[in-house]
């Protein structure tokens, strides 16, 4: 939609769709409310009707976005849900930049709470008590998220693509150091050539491998302590 409000007309109409479509046009990275309202040709005002902070402006993009992405089933058994599921949300991060650090301070868009709360369900549905279900979603959401968010930080603290050569120097085996140190650095050398979303799923199957010898355990009656926990994303 463009065009300008005529001096002491009615605001212009507009749709959300048109917002929304706006803030994936501009992208999430360092989205503010003047720059909507410039794609659309509406004043700052107009876009305030209809998302009074930024930060529902951002939920109201994103609630779309995970309402017309196409997930996998939840039908499947728990462990390739879950990480079917993960690696879904990596690539969506993927595809959208700067939405990982966008929403990280506090924000849950109610899409996304129900999403996550469709997995949990699930996993109950195979046998996990909800405090586990709800540990083991939030587990591997944090470790996609975190990992996302890692990701964008190295990339975007320079446009310098050596960066991650330098790292790699910095980490290279020394010939004093003996030799555990010696294979710690190189094993951390490799990891940081690793492709990012390579490195993501091995870290995911191991938080998986995890879960599983927990369940495992929990399958056969063993009684563990409750805790508090907190939900960060």
């Amino acid at each position: 939609m463009t065009g300008a409000r005529r001096a002491g007309g009615r605001p212009p109409k507009i749709a959300i769709g048109d917002i929304v479509d706006a803030v994936l046009r501009e992208g999430f990275a360092g989205i503010t409310v003047p720059a909507v309202a410039r794609r659309i040709g509406v004043s700052t005002m107009t876009i305030y009707r209809y998302a009074p902070t930024r930060g529902e402006l951002l939920a109201l993009a994103w609630n779309h976005v995970i309402t017309t992405t196409e997930w996998p089933p939840l039908t499947a058994p728990w462990r390739p849900l879950l990480r079917t599921h993960a690696i879904a949300f990596w690539r969506l991060l993927e595809r959208h930049p700067g939405v990982v650090t966008e929403l990280s301070p506090g924000l849950m868009p109610a899409e996304m709470m129900r999403h996550i709360d469709g997995i949990a369900v699930a996993l109950v549905d195979q046998g996990f008590t909800a405090e586990d279900a709800v540990l083991a979603v939030d587990l591997v959401i944090d470790l996609t998220v975190d990992h996302r968010r890692g990701v964008e930080m190295i990339h975007g603290l320079t446009d310098n693509p050596a960066t991650l050569q330098d790292m790699a120097r910095l980490w290279a085996p020394d010939d004093t150091d003996p030799p555990t140190r010696r294979a710690v650095r190189a094993a951390m050398t490799d990891a940081i050539a690793c492709a990012p979303f390579d490195w993501y799923t091995r870290k995911l199957d191991l938080a998986l491998e995890g879960i599983e010898a927990r369940f495992g355990k929990q399958s056969e009656g063993e009684v563990r302590p409750r805790g508090r926990r907190h939900l960060t994303w």
